[in-house]
């Protein structure tokens, strides 16, 4: 009887123990992991006194208007502001390259606008290969999604700064669209 009793306190004593010494953790707001620092390219442009619907349909026509240097997609327009996506194709440059990314670099872009001024900004920047295998993902990403292994940090460094020309090239456009008049809308030539 003396056993089970010694027993009985030592296994109370252990939870009681285990108890005191544990921790409880309840999920916070502050404890939700916010989303990693993401790139964005943002630039606000104050005009000469255009309202905010002529900034919008200038806004429109640029989403609308074809490019030579890269795709527009998923052209969307809401209250003030107008959105698409831009896809520039991509590939090695090199003849025997160390990893095939032959495939797209996307980013998301939107215009906001007000009377006198428009707020651009780009987002979203990530790689997909047409194979699959080597999409390297969000350029904020430290390893790419395909793994180090499979590229390396030379080549992810490369398209990384590859996506960031070609954001460039976006702002440069985007700048010269938003200076066209919107009745100055260009006719197809043929």
């Amino acid at each position: 009887m003396k056993k089970y009793i010694q027993a009985l306190l030592f296994c109370s004593l252990m939870v009681f123990a285990s108890d005191c010494f544990s921790q409880t953790t309840t999920a916070t707001a502050e404890d939700v992991p916010k989303k990693k620092n993401e790139t964005k390219i943002t630039e606000v442009i104050t005009t000469d006194s255009l309202s905010a619907s002529e900034l919008l349909q200038r806004a429109v026509n640029w989403v609308k208007k074809e490019s030579t240097i890269y795709g527009k997609s998923s052209g969307v327009t809401t209250g003030s502001k107008a959105e698409c996506t831009a896809i520039f194709p991509v590939k090695p440059k090199e003849l025997n390259p160390e990893v095939d990314y032959t495939g797209k670099i996307s980013m998301h872009i939107a215009i906001e606008c007000k009377d006198n001024r428009f707020k651009y900004t780009i987002s979203q920047i990530k790689h997909i290969s047409t194979s699959g295998k080597t999409s390297a993902g969000s350029i904020d990403n430290k390893v790419p999604d395909c793994g180090s292994m499979i590229m390396g940090d030379l080549v992810w460094k490369k398209l990384k700064g590859e996506a960031l020309r070609g954001a460039g090239k976006v702002v440069e456009d985007l700048k010269e669209g938003m200076k066209k008049d919107s009745k100055d809308v260009e006719k197809e030539e043929w």
